[in-house]
């Protein structure tokens, strides 16, 4: 019996450490616990531990994992590749209205610099050149047949809303076909379509967008090769759409490529066994390793014969970044003059600038630090950057620990949601070099305010239960959850946890992004149904 509610009292007590204790102690950036904690800390381990007990009790009770028979034989009836077009159809008219509302799209976020580019030239992949090149390819298809770069920008709207309702349409059908309750299906279906976050972020011109569709189907295929190999092999299709879907994943945003070797590298280490026992694998291992060669083609030669730079190297370091200035703030009297000689070598001191009095930091955001980084100090000598970062983390790990913490924190504690809005109001016409404006279809004033309302409104983030699909650290704790309520599976290590290997490498980058912005954590939210075959499914191939 104690055995049984151990996993629940032990998720209860860390999730109630995170949110009492160390939360708090972040937030405030006083790293210091007090008596005060106590009665909090306690009544928040009773609350989450008698919810998760409930929650599985209703689980078995229910039997929300099994199928329906009714619901199950009527959604037959309709046949799988009807299903697929009624779903898909359903999803993309679902996100229609704040289409016309915001026509052509939302110009927000990292536009000022891509318009800029696009209209212009592209010379740096700091923003993925391809998402770039397709900005301009529908300014000018826009320009050149409607006199209007907004219809052009529309048309890529129209786009986004394309591919991005298609990859969660492919995922939904995915999660049944492997066993989840279509009662979960259906829920889930619905919160795809008329979840908010999924409409605006369709029509909003930034990567993350396109980056989100190509990852869920990146998800999807994993998903089968994990499930069903077999049956994964035996379909030619698959050996053009893995690296095509890889490809795209990685050029639409520069982390793709991490997601996709990690879940493959681990994949190979928990299968390894299995895979030494049969050459069937090597075919698919080959095609998987296509999609990382022609991405290094695209990313050097064919870069260097456009004139493209990579980005600068500082957009990956946004943690040793935080984590160095904030020693350089807080102990650079502590340190002797070489080591002082090192960090200003790494990091400007600002000390020529009125304004700042020194360092440029900020504990919840890296991009004030990073924009006082040298990037090609760094990259004249990599591995001494590393051993100097190495050498100040083990003399300061303390505050190495509360710069990490600080800067992912909106990722863990969800009491901290000042970036987990979703932009819905555009940059003034002014401020772009391609003057774009808002030329709404249809607008009524309620649905417009209701709208922006919901992504910019930071009271609705405040009440219960509806802020879990407002305030990103609850997917990041129900990833933990799942993961470690699917331990009982068979095979857990060879056959379930390989179902998670995309999950987690997002929930990485996540943590390693230069803010906890919500934009960073919706793929997850995204992929997350997935992970619920890892409470139903037990067949692998």
């Amino acid at each position: 019996m104690i055995k049984k509610y151990a996993v629940s009292a032990a998720l209860a007590l860390l999730y109630s450490v995170f949110y009492t204790v160390i939360g708090p102690m972040i937030l405030s950036q006083n790293i210091s616990a007090d008596g005060s904690m106590i009665i909090p800390f306690i009544v928040c381990f009773i609350i989450c531990f008698l919810f998760i007990r409930i929650l599985l009790f209703l689980k078995d009770k229910l039997g929300i994992f099994d199928k329906r028979s009714r619901i199950t034989s009527w959604l037959d009836k309709i046949g799988n590749r009807r299903l697929f077009f009624v779903v898909w159809i359903f999803i993309f008219l679902s996100w229609v209205p704040v289409f016309l509302i915001t026509f052509p799209g939302i110009i927000s976020y990292d536009m000022i610099s891509q318009l800029d580019s696009a209209a212009n030239v592209i010379s740096s992949n700091h923003h993925p050149v391809l998402h770039t090149w397709l900005i301009r390819v529908f300014l000018r298809f826009g320009e050149s047949c409607f006199s209007s770069y907004e219809t052009g920008l529309g048309f890529l709207s129209v786009l986004q809303m394309i591919l991005l309702s298609y990859a969660l349409t492919r995922m939904i059908l995915i999660i049944r076909k492997h066993g989840v309750s279509d009662i979960i299906v259906i829920a889930v279906t619905l919160l795809s379509a008329f979840w908010f976050e999924n409409a605006c972020l369709s029509v909003s011109m930034i990567k993350d967008t396109l980056h989100a569709a190509f990852l869920i189907l990146f998800a999807c295929h994993f998903t089968e090769i994990v499930l069903s190999s077999d049956e994964y092999r035996g379909q030619k299709r698959n050996y053009v759409l893995l690296p095509l879907v890889g490809f795209l994943m990685f050029a639409t945003r520069n982390n793709g490529l991490h997601i996709y070797l990690f879940s493959f590298v681990f994949l190979l280490l928990l299968r390894i066994r299995k895979i030494k026992k049969s050459g069937r694998f090597i075919p698919l291992m080959l095609v998987g390793i296509l999609p990382v060669i022609l991405f290094k083609v695209y990313t050097g030669p064919v870069f260097s014969a456009l004139n493209i730079e990579q980005g600068q190297v500082r957009e990956a370091l946004s943690v040793p970044i935080q984590q160095m200035q904030r020693v350089a703030v807080y102990n650079m009297s502590e340190l002797d003059e070489a080591d002082r000689e090192k960090i200003n070598f790494y990091i400007d001191s600002l000390e020529w600038i009125d304004p700042y009095p020194g360092r440029l930091y900020t504990p919840f955001g890296a991009d004030p630090a990073k924009s006082c980084f040298y990037s090609n100090n760094y990259n004249e000598d990599p591995a001494a950057f590393w051993k100097f970062w190495f050498k100040l983390g083990r003399r300061f790990t303390k505050q190495y620990t509360v710069a990490f913490l600080s800067n992912s924190i909106g990722f863990w504690y969800p009491d901290y949601y000042e970036f987990a809005y979703v932009m819905f109001n555009n940059y003034s016409p002014d401020a772009l070099v391609v003057p774009i404006t808002r030329k709404s279809i249809w607008a009524p004033e309620m649905m417009t305010a209701f709208y922006e309302n919901l992504c910019m409104n930071g009271k609705l983030r405040e009440i219960p239960v509806i802020r879990v699909f407002f305030v990103p650290a609850y997917i990041s704790w129900a990833l933990l959850c799942v993961i470690i309520y699917a331990r009982k599976k068979k095979a857990y290590f060879t056959n379930v946890l390989p179902l998670f290997l995309p999950h987690i490498a997002q929930f990485g980058i996540m943590m390693l992004c230069p803010i906890s912005s919500f934009r960073y954590a919706w793929p997850l939210y995204l992929i997350f149904p997935i992970t619920i075959i890892g409470l139903k499914n037990e067949k692998v191939q």
